[in-house]
């Protein structure tokens, strides 16, 4: 009767996917969603209250619950933050879709979690392929190792250590992905990545949260595209001995003395385009986001701040506001603009990234770009 239940809740789920994509998964990530039972890798999670802070546990949870296209927060750290999550499955068969896993490949997961990603690796590879699933976390290597243990997957070793060295003991590998944010590409994933293998992951920059898809065509270099994930973001990865860096105040009354001026630019709504905001990082690679709340406001203010703090343009709905030295940050602005404009528009996978030893470009039409990571 279990059975029988829990496969209506798997059809339901991929029906929910295929309508979050607006288009069919691939025939094999399809049936190893239908196949693998996300119940086995998810007995609690923990419910944000509201807007606020506090996150609540639950213990229980029904298989409605576990079987939405939704992630679910498995973890809290000292903090009292997520440090950990089963991710969302729509996410999940999108990059699983982008690997092209096939029978017999060896994968390198970085980001254990639940292991219920790396269950349906597991599954796409079948027998004769191996997933090493590296985690930082102990514990979270424990209770992985005893979902993969009940869910009777025998294909997936899970390890503890630091990702950012990745794990030699097995290389080299078809496939490498992360299943958590990384500021830069660590290098020692290159050497244990086999040429013509793919790595696919999840790069924070500063201004966007891109996802990549890079096949190795040579000792040092990566090449590839973006792909068309928009809005969506892991938790970053942790080294060890540290949490992730707080971040600093803001002394924002500094900026409020500086000279300022209006700018009519439509600039919000640009920023909610990822691929936008990929080449506004291209033009001002020192920017960062940054948010001010103030007393009153139902919603933060947003700010673009220059990394030594010399200028900063506060976002409003139909212009900007200029503070400081102004001129270079400005005429960047309009120039991302225009040539956002010039260039069509463009989509997330009409960039190419090319990663060769320890420089990175990336490229739109004829414009290439330094890229940080």
């Amino acid at each position: 009767m279990l059975q029988i239940e829990t496969q209506f809740y798997r059809d339901r789920l991929v029906c929910e996917i295929e309508q979050q994509l607006e288009r069919a998964l691939s025939t094999n990530v399809r049936d190893t969603l239908l196949q693998v039972p996300r119940h086995l890798f998810v007995d609690q999670y923990y419910q944000q209250r509201g807007n606020s802070l506090t996150w609540d546990l639950v213990d229980a949870p029904v298989l409605e619950e576990i079987y939405r296209d939704q992630p679910l927060v498995t973890k809290i750290d000292k903090r009292g933050m997520p440090s950990s999550s089963s991710s969302q499955p729509s996410l999940m068969g999108l990059q699983l879709d982008a690997l092209d896993l096939q029978w017999g490949h060896r994968v390198l997961e970085i980001g254990t979690g639940t292991g219920y990603n790396a269950a349906l690796m597991g599954q796409m590879i079948g027998r004769t392929g191996q997933v090493v699933s590296i985690d930082i976390d102990e514990e979270l290597v424990n209770l992985a190792q005893s979902h993969l243990s009940y869910a009777e997957v025998e294909n997936v070793l899970a390890v503890e250590g630091d990702g950012y060295h990745g794990f030699p003991l097995y290389a080299p590998y078809d496939r490498v992905l992360a299943t958590c944010g990384i500021r830069t590409i660590p290098r020692p994933w290159f050497s244990q990545l086999t040429v013509g293998g793919v790595l696919v992951g999840n790069v924070l920059l500063d201004l966007a949260s891109i996802f990549v898809r890079l096949e190795k065509v040579g000792t040092t270099e990566l090449q590839g595209q973006l792909l068309p994930i928009e809005g969506k973001q892991y938790m970053e990865m942790q080294r060890p001995g540290c949490l992730p860096s707080p971040k600093c105040g803001t002394r924002w009354k500094k900026y409020d003395l500086l000279a300022h001026h209006d700018v009519e630019c439509n600039l919000m709504n640009l920023l909610d385009n990822t691929a936008y905001c990929v080449l506004l990082q291209c033009l001002l690679p020192t920017e960062r986001k940054h948010y001010r709340w103030e007393a009153g406001n139902e919603q933060p203010d947003l700010y673009l701040r220059t990394s030594d703090e010399t200028a900063a343009v506060l976002v409003l709905d139909d212009h900007i506001r200029v503070y400081g030295h102004y001129e270079q940050m400005e005429t960047q602005i309009k120039q991302s603009i225009a040539m956002f404009e010039c260039l069509g528009r463009p989509n997330l996978n009409c960039y190419y990234l090319i990663i060769s030893g320890e420089q990175a470009t990336i490229a739109i039409n004829d414009q290439t770009f330094s890229l940080a990571i």
